[in-house]
């Protein structure tokens, strides 16, 4: 593991950053509009995010690439235009650059990956070395662009995470972080594709994840269970980013409507929980991240 992470969490709680695709939004993004794309057309819009949750306390923050796999961007038209290798260096060195700007050279880059948006079989047709090597491809760039660590989120299939955490590991030997994305149903925790919370910590672990845990999909409030539920099945080090509450359609937009202090209130307790981090994921901004900080040490960023 790199020294730094390795230090950090052995010495505090680390805070990482929120949503990328809510503050992007806020600046002016379309629905229809590939998030990835601002890395060439809003340079500076994507450095004063970065900034923003620097300037909130931010320990890690992640790059715009959430979407930026060769089979993720391929999928549409748009994306298609946009060459993998440069997005995903570009966006290393923009979060690179609002790094420098805030004179903090403590806070980490995380190369962000998240799911190809396509099946394995019988579901779909996607196959696992295709898989690997778009997320090897993916890893490459962002290692080229200078990222401290890789965070592979948002997965609803344990099978993806395992490929896109070998892929990743095949070009580099950085930390790799794998969340998954849980449903709270009737019989405990499970990924859309079936996995529990167990075998996700079971085999990332086998192989190789420096961190594990979860975001998306479920509230703050929701997610204290998950988090005392998986820390009873591993001492690896674990990350929790739920959303902002859950989502609520007015008109066409989609929002997210819990308040800064009652989410920073529960990853309070997440931490309590056994978590090693926390951070935010749909709806959360830098004063979600500001109250965090807040609440485990006392004072603002």
């Amino acid at each position: 593991m790199s020294l730094d992470l390795k230090k950090m969490l052995g010495e505090k709680v680390l805070v990482f950053d929120g949503a990328m695709g809510t503050m992007l939004m806020a600046a002016g993004m379309d629905s229809d509009e590939i998030p990835e794309s601002r890395v060439f057309s809003r340079e500076e819009d994507l450095i004063r995010i970065h900034s923003d949750y620097i300037d909130a306390g931010a320990d890690v923050i992640q790059t715009d690439t959430f979407g930026a796999s060769e089979i993720k961007l391929s999928s549409s038209r748009r994306g298609a235009e946009l060459d993998p290798d440069e997005t995903n260096r570009r966006a290393a060195l923009l979060a690179r650059e609002a790094r420098r700007r805030s004179g903090n050279k403590c806070v980490l880059v995380a190369g962000d990956i998240g799911p190809t948006g396509e099946f394995f079989p019988p579901v779909g047709k996607m196959k696992e070395d295709e898989a690997r090597g778009s997320f090897a491809r993916q890893a490459r760039a962002l290692d080229q662009g200078g990222v401290d660590l890789f965070l592979i989120e948002t997965m609803t299939d344990l099978r993806e995470a395992v490929e896109a955490l070998r892929g990743v590991k095949e070009i580099s030997d950085k930390p790799v972080v794998v969340e998954l994305t849980f449903s709270r149903k009737p019989k405990g925790h499970f990924t859309l594709m079936g996995n529990t919370p167990r075998e996700a910590v079971e085999i990332l672990a086998e192989e190789g994840a420096d961190m594990i845990g979860a975001n998306c999909t479920l509230s703050s409030s929701m997610m204290i269970e998950l988090a005392r539920e998986m820390r009873s099945q591993t001492k690896m080090p674990l990350l929790f980013q739920p959303n902002a509450g859950q989502p609520v359609l007015k008109g066409r937009k989609t929002l997210y409507e819990q308040s800064p202090e009652s989410f920073a209130a529960d990853m309070e307790k997440i931490v309590s929980a056994g978590a090693d981090a926390v951070g935010g994921c749909c709806g959360t901004t830098p004063e979600f991240i500001r109250l965090i900080r807040r609440k485990l040490y006392g004072t603002g960023a």
